[in-house]
């Protein structure tokens, strides 16, 4: 068993880790709950811009729609981390991001610490750029993002879906082309009132689409990454409190044992100065 005060600095040295841990594993709570909070409206904005999209393509009967997407480039986006302690999050995105890329697609992703771990595995980052790191940064991120995909004909997006108890699902969804039922139009009386030429408004409107979508699973993602650093540090929390039990054991018989071997020093030495007393005497 290893010496008292060696024993002691590192009882020292994990209370510090535990404390380190409990902060992030706060903060990550933290930018979970605001991330969640922010999703029921991100949610509603998309729905609101699916909608004026299908009313708007009542306008196509009359005039021509909108012009056709570009003959662009098709990529696949992989929203991932944009630093560590998240646990399998990002291996999970990219095992998703294997199974789908191919030769035809390029890879964008988002989250510094995914491109690298991507790039470990030998796929090619044609396009990278970072990941928010709170609620706050994210509207950046899906800005850079539009403005990469301004000559995309086609984007897929892989990123984490939130569940509950920081858990997350993993989920693949085209954002590009529209998907046609979008455009069906809805039965109505008649065209909506409008001040843009047909084109131009619903060009609009899949502006507006593509920003809704892309902030919808960037903001997903930022939760279920931080759900996932949740756990992680929830478990450290753990591990590191049954090592600070394990030690303080052995502290506790380091100093039993110190007790034990003071005591049996003065007994030997009141009994060597009785002994030495008893031989004295005439």
């Amino acid at each position: 068993m290893e010496q008292l005060p060696r024993l002691q600095a590192r009882i020292a040295n994990l209370k510090e880790l535990r404390d380190l841990m409990r902060a992030l594993r706060a903060l990550a709570a933290s930018h979970v709950q605001e991330a969640q909070a922010a999703l029921p409206g991100i949610r509603r904005y998309v729905q609101v811009v699916e909608d004026a999209i299908a009313e708007g393509a009542v306008l196509l009967r009359e005039a021509p729609g909108p012009p056709p997407a570009p003959a662009g480039e098709a990529v696949l986006i992989a929203v991932c981390s944009e630093h560590g302690f998240a646990g399998p999050f990002n291996d999970h995105l990219l095992d998703r991001v294997e199974a789908e890329i191919d030769g035809g697609r390029r890879l964008l992703v988002v989250g510094r610490r995914g491109a690298a771990m991507a790039r470990e595995r030998g796929l090619a980052v044609d396009w990278e750029t970072a990941m928010a790191t709170h609620v706050g940064g994210v509207p950046p991120v899906t800005r850079r993002l539009a403005a990469r995909l301004a000559d995309v004909s086609a984007a897929g997006v892989v990123f984490g879906s939130y569940r509950r108890g920081g858990h997350f699902q993993v989920e693949s969804r085209a954002i590009l082309p529209l998907d046609p039922a979008l455009t069906d139009g809805l039965e109505r009386r008649g065209p909506p009132l409008h001040h843009l030429p047909p084109g131009e408004l619903l060009r609009r409107l899949t502006e507006e689409y593509l920003f809704g979508e892309l902030t919808r699973a960037v903001m997903d993602s930022l939760a279920s990454e931080n759900g996932a650093r949740l756990r992680v540090m929830e478990a450290a929390d753990r591990n590191i409190g049954d090592k600070l039990d394990d030690l303080r054991r052995d502290e506790h018989s380091l100093r039993q044992e110190a007790i034990t071997s003071e005591l049996l020093d003065v007994v030997t030495g009141s009994e060597a100065i009785l002994g030495q007393a008893d031989n004295g005497r005439p």
